[in-house]
């Protein structure tokens, strides 16, 4: 699977940014503190932005490292063709 591929099917199954930034609109603004529940809250969601990063960069790594893999395969398959 070719690394754009693998990209774009990761990039629909993870929620985008904006929908992280959509949620935190509904919260107070800057100069209002925030309950203990809307602290928890953000910090989760802070939490899973990240999380989704971080696995979304494993993805692609791994993306990467089997069509290398691939590519080895191949040039063996043809080396031994020849």
């Amino acid at each position: 699977m070719p690394t754009r591929n693998a990209a774009a099917i990761v990039g629909a199954a993870v929620p985008l940014p904006q929908n992280a930034r959509a949620s935190g609109r509904h919260l107070r603004a800057h100069d209002f503190p925030l309950t203990d529940r809307e602290l928890h809250q953000h910090a989760e969601m802070i939490d899973k932005v990240i999380r989704a990063g971080r696995k979304l960069q494993l993805l692609r790594d791994r993306a990467q490292a089997l069509e290398r893999a691939l590519g080895r395969f191949k040039a063996r398959r043809e080396a031994k063709r020849a």
